[in-house]
């Protein structure tokens, strides 16, 4: 018997670590996860479904297919066979790998690289992110440039196997980017990208080509990690992360977790997250032991996470898992709890920080 309880909504895997996340699709009724399994030397992939987007169950771990070194986190769409997974390789090269039927394996295809060397100016480049635009694909990478900024490249396909560069949508300097995700939500456009331990992102324009960045805003806080965005069976564009830490705890066989289900919107320029609503029925009111003011959230009279203090908070406990959201703040924020826990998952709300 496992020594450390799992949380019940939280997905963890039977054993090894959730790594980054590929995406979510939809397909037959149900939403299908993909993310990196890791445990032992290689990463896998692995696979989940559910639905509705709170319980999982896990499916089939498989190797990816063999290339040149390790095969790290990209993201998945629905191709016209099934899932294609897009990844990168050590090195820099972007590949691509197709699912076997019942999705138990995976293919390469091609069998080289789709973009072997990184563009002109640029060092180095990561985690490829793709998207249909209504008249073709399009491709984002996370890059280094060989100045040293941070930037956002872009492919452009018609066919998910031949890709042209477009080239840099935007660009920081003192900053280091990956995961990138770009999509439109309420008039404007949202990009998501992890930056050392954070998710930050930006609300701007995009024509296309270019991504025009009017504000920019810290995402997650505490133990959020790279997140991915989706639209669910009700058109809502919703956010799924990766949660935890590298190790598993003494007594453990797994590691790490899934976040819960977070509807997403623009508000004033700010990335606003409520609970999904499908999480209702699962919910047991009250969280005991746990409070929430002025941005603080304390476990026991211990404080555990600090937020931009605004409107009521929203808090979730699920095991030792906290998750916090604070109304008229942007993001998430999450959290271990260090005191005890109860069964079941806890929902409170609290108040107005005083004073506003």
């Amino acid at each position: 018997m496992e020594r450390v309880a799992r949380p019940r909504l939280h997905f963890t895997p039977r054993a090894g670590q959730v790594g980054d996340l590929f995406g979510v699709l939809a397909a037959d009724g149900r939403y299908q996860l993909f993310y990196e399994h890791l445990s032992g030397q290689e990463p896998a992939w692995g696979y989940a479904v559910s639905d509705d987007l709170i319980l999982w169950t896990e499916q089939a771990v498989a190797a990816p297919p063999a290339g040149p070194g390790s095969a790290r986190c990209g993201a998945v769409v629905a191709g016209p066979d099934g899932p294609v997974l897009f990844h990168t390789r050590d090195g820099g090269e972007v590949a691509r790998a197709v699912a076997v039927p019942g999705i138990t394996g995976w293919r390469q295809d091609p069998a080289g690289p789709l973009i072997a060397t990184p563009p002109s100016g640029v060092s180095e480049m990561r985690d490829p992110y793709v998207w249909w635009a209504g008249s073709g694909w399009r491709m984002l990478l996370g890059a280094t440039m060989r100045g040293g900024a941070a930037a956002v490249l872009q492919y452009h396909s018609a066919d998910l196997l031949h890709w042209a560069y477009d080239g840099v949508i935007v660009s920081r300097e003192q900053a280091g980017w990956s995961c990138p995700r770009l999509f439109p939500l309420d008039g404007a456009w949202v990009l998501l990208v992890s930056s050392g331990d954070e998710v930050a992102y930006a609300v701007g324009g995009y024509d296309g080509l270019h991504f025009t960045p009017r504000a920019w805003g810290a995402f997650g806080r505490g133990r959020l990690g790279p997140t991915v965005t989706f639209v669910d069976a009700a058109g809502r564009r919703c956010a799924l992360a990766r949660l935890g830490d590298a190790e598993a705890s003494p007594g453990s066989v797994w590691a790490g977790s899934l976040s819960l289900p977070w509807v997403l919107s623009v508000r004033e320029d700010r990335l606003i997250a409520t609970p999904h609503p499908n999480l209702d029925p699962y919910l047991i009111s009250g969280a005991s032991g746990l409070t929430a003011a002025g941005g603080e959230v304390r476990d026991h009279g211990e404080l555990i996470l600090t937020m931009p203090a605004g409107g009521e908070t929203v808090l979730f406990a699920d095991a030792d898992i906290v998750e916090v959201a604070v109304e008229g703040v942007s993001g998430l924020g999450v959290a271990r709890r260090t005191g005890p826990t109860a069964p079941g998952v806890r929902f409170a709300r609290f108040g107005t920080a005083p004073g506003e």
